[in-house]
């Protein structure tokens, strides 16, 4: 079931380590626990990123759409007990691999991302993750993620 709810920082904080300045989801607006979640992102224009990437035009680095990705990941697959037992104290889910990842536009200070991922296969401990990521309307990222539980 989809839990509109939005889920704030600090809820959020309760699922994934990650903290600032490394923590790159702002709000979830959507969760089906171990499904399939919707993240939203907002791309502060004084971020030193954009002192060194790049001064003259600025953009955010691809591996940083990836990173929030994977956060939105977390949060989905860390909202639900595995096999409906507790969680191991912390457990978290690890990045194992990126597959098929394209960037379609550049993202550019200012913009607000929304993060989706869904849950495509899972094997013991590793889960394959499909996920989009848009500006407005228009797709600027996807691609598949491996994560691990560990």
């Amino acid at each position: 079931m989809i839990n509109p709810k939005v889920m704030q920082r600090s809820e959020i904080e309760t699922l994934i380590p990650h903290r600032p300045p490394f923590l790159w989801i702002d709000r979830v607006e959507e969760l089906e626990p171990g499904v399939r979640c919707v993240a939203v992102k907002f791309v502060d224009p004084a971020s030193p990123i954009f002192s060194g990437h790049f001064p003259a035009k600025p953009i955010l680095p691809g591996v940083l759409l990836i990173e929030a990705v994977a956060q939105t990941a977390g949060v989905m697959l860390g909202s639900v007990a595995p096999q409906g037992n507790k969680k191991s104290a912390g457990e978290i889910a690890l990045l194992a691999s990126v597959n098929r990842f394209k960037f379609l536009k550049p993202v550019t200070p200012g913009q607000e991302l929304r993060i989706e991922t869904k849950k495509l296969t899972e094997a013991g401990k590793l889960a394959c993750i499909g996920a989009t990521v848009w500006v407005c309307e228009e797709m600027v990222a996807s691609g598949e993620l491996t994560v691990v539980s560990g």
